[in-house]
């Protein structure tokens, strides 16, 4: 049986501006794209021979194969503009094709689509038609013929810009103790962590009114069975991340990125302590939540694996060397850093909790660090800029979703490539020369920056894979600053 990905048609041009790729086969799932996720499915199978469409041509030469084919031969056509929703059922549904009696219809019609077993004569016909009007005429006679199933696998139409952000909800890693929903126009997020949800429920109601407007607004706050979840509006907004790993981004909608964060970073509420009280903050919020998670990391299974992995191979040596390196570095910044005020920060501005349109540069940030009092949100003034820097100018979104891989070098090191070699070069210069503009230390940044990498993998262990990523990330930030930092 011919299992046919059929990839031809351009996504609506509102999907592709939000994505920046043309095809639904190349979008980006859970590290993953969607064409592979598909033949991934199917290849496990063993029933099938995959065959992606991805043009005209490609068409043109499946209908040529098919005409050489049995003419008792069957072909399961999946348009890529409708995706199951339900991967297990889809699979399972897959494995019962052998048995039908005939031709089906699989969820109905999606106006000209429908995801179909057909005989050879009808994928034939399918694949001749030039256009959409073509098609529906074509399903109005094939669903007269055609046994109906119903959408047990919840085929949705990604044609539909709610539709798509909907199934692309959670498209950049959510971590395993969180869990979300939506329902109509709300987004539901819940944990077991309650004191955590509570933050980021009560943060939006107690910052200073000049903020608010670029934070998402938080309501129905609830706990029950161990959990806290609580609601807001679900914008059809993709996130920063989504668009940076598609590369959607050209230099004039990252200059709006821009103008908004910086926006946000001018609109926090300030608190004059003096440069030591913010050194202090420095060493206890920055540099030893570094270290207290590095001990964190080295008493788990995965830790200690990894620090096997990067004694023999990484750059810099083994977890506790790098840590040393990499606090001495920290340390350095600290004594440069010129800070004399606390701020009223998010804790968390990375690109995968920033909802931004390229086109009408509307932002918003959601999943705050979280504070229940004012008090509770004072941090260090940089945090909230080495979050972002650590998107642009370390790639944390591709290794995040899977786009890397980890290789041995020449010098038997291990070396990381990004997709695509992660963020543009203009990117991350349109972002560097905007934090001078706006009198902010680079190198300060970029150390603390390192920090959040190596903080951040006992909280990634539940993906070992992305651990050699982050480190390596963090050895390419201390090059940079053992060149800078006196």
């Amino acid at each position: 049986m011919l299992f046919v990905y059929d990839d031809s048609q351009l996504a609506p041009a509102t999907i592709r501006d939000i994505i920046g790729v043309d095809r639904y086969g190349d979008v980006l799932k859970r590290k993953q794209r969607l064409a592979d996720l598909i033949e991934r499915i199917v290849a496990r199978e063993r029933l099938f021979e995959f065959v992606r469409v991805t043009d005209a041509a490609g068409r043109d030469a499946l209908v040529e194969r098919l005409g050489q084919r049995r003419a008792d031969s069957w072909v399961f056509r999946l348009p890529s503009s409708l995706i199951p929703v339900d991967l297990d059922l889809f699979a399972r549904t897959l494995r019962k094709l052998p048995f039908a009696p005939g031709a089906v219809l699989f969820g109905g019609r999606f106006d000209d689509e429908a995801v179909t077993l057909l005989d050879r004569a009808d994928a034939t016909a399918l694949l001749t038609c030039p256009d959409a009007r073509s098609r529906r005429f074509f399903f109005d006679n094939f669903a007269a013929s055609s046994v109906e199933v119903g959408n047990a696998a919840g085929f949705t139409d990604l044609r539909d810009v709610s539709g798509f952000l909907r199934y692309m909800t959670g498209a950049t890693e959510v971590r395993f103790f969180n869990s979300s929903q939506v329902t109509g126009d709300v987004f539901r997020k819940s944990s077991a962590d309650v004191k955590k949800m509570r933050g980021e429920y009560g943060f939006f109601h107690v910052v200073p009114e000049p903020m608010k407007r670029f934070l998402l607004p938080t309501f129905d706050y609830r706990e029950e069975d161990g959990r806290a979840s609580y609601s807001m509006e679900n914008l059809a907004v993709p996130d920063a991340a989504l668009q940076i790993v598609h590369h959607s981004f050209d230099p004039a909608s990252f200059g709006r990125l821009l103008d908004r964060f910086f926006e946000f970073v001018n609109a926090r509420a300030m608190r004059e302590v003096g440069v030591g009280d913010v050194q202090a903050a420095a060493r206890s919020a920055i540099l030893g939540k570094m270290e207290e998670r590095l001990e964190q990391l080295l008493q788990t299974g995965e830790g200690r694996r990894m620090n096997a992995v990067l004694a023999h191979g990484g750059p810099r040596g083994d977890i506790v060397s790098m840590g040393r390196q990499a606090a001495a570095l920290i340390e350095r910044a600290i004594g440069a850093d010129r800070s004399s005020a606390l701020a009223i920060g998010h804790g968390d501005p990375c690109l995968s909790n920033i909802l931004f349109s390229r086109n009408i540069g509307l932002f918003r940030l959601i999943d705050p660090k979280g504070a229940t009092t004012l008090d509770e949100a004072w941090m260090h003034p940089l945090y909230d800029l080495a979050k972002f820097s650590h998107s642009i100018l370390g790639g944390y979104d591709f290794v995040n979703n899977g786009l890397f891989e980890c290789r041995v070098g020449d010098d038997l090191r291990l070396v990381l490539d990004l997709d695509n070699q992660g963020p543009p070069h203009w990117m991350q210069t349109a972002f560097a020369e905007r934090l001078a503009a706006e009198g902010f230390d680079r190198r300060v940044v970029r150390a603390y920056e390192l920090s959040l990498f190596l903080s951040m993998l006992p909280l990634h262990r539940d993906t070992p894979r992305k651990l050699p990523g982050f480190c390596l990330i963090a050895c390419a930030i201390m090059d940079e600053l053992e060149g800078t930092l006196a």
